[in-house]
């Protein structure tokens, strides 16, 4: 017995139009709930719809990702100008911490001056005065006799 073209027609379940289109089946059930669409057979528990199914589904995908583009484009513009502030920011503070560094370098140069001055000031000095030998006293025999 030679099929009918509505016998050569394909059916499918709303979790196979799912995976075709790439969605989750709670949104392909949304849109049969959305059109009042009937199922063309049920087979078992499962209802079977025909190829217009996957068409409306498609259909309402590229709506919603459509409407989401606007959105979608100013919120990464928004954050595209976001970043482009931190990036300054990070510079500025890349730039402090090269002056802190810069500071800090001749701060530990000064004290290490300043710590070299202070022990030359504690050690005790040999100035000339200190090296001079001081005259002995003569004792009173070499004083009488001049020797």
């Amino acid at each position: 017995m030679p099929e009918t073209a509505k016998e050569k027609e394909e059916l499918f379940t709303m979790l196979e139009v799912a995976k075709i289109v790439g969605c989750s089946k709670s949104t392909v059930y949304r849109v049969v709930k959305e059109n009042h669409l009937r199922a063309k057979k049920k087979k078992g528990q499962a209802k079977l719809y025909d190829e217009t199914l996957i068409k409306l589904v498609r259909t309402k995908i590229d709506d919603i990702n459509s409407s989401k583009e606007p959105f979608q484009r100013i919120s990464i513009e928004t954050l595209q100008k976001q970043l482009d502030i931190k990036d300054k920011q990070i510079e500025q503070l890349n730039e402090q911490l090269k002056m802190a560094q810069i500071n800090l370098n001749q701060s530990q140069q000064l004290a290490l001056e300043q710590s070299k001055k202070i022990k030359e000031l504690e050690a005790p000095k040999e100035t000339a005065e200190s090296v001079k030998e001081t005259p002995k006293k003569k004792s009173l025999f070499e004083r009488i006799f001049g020797i």
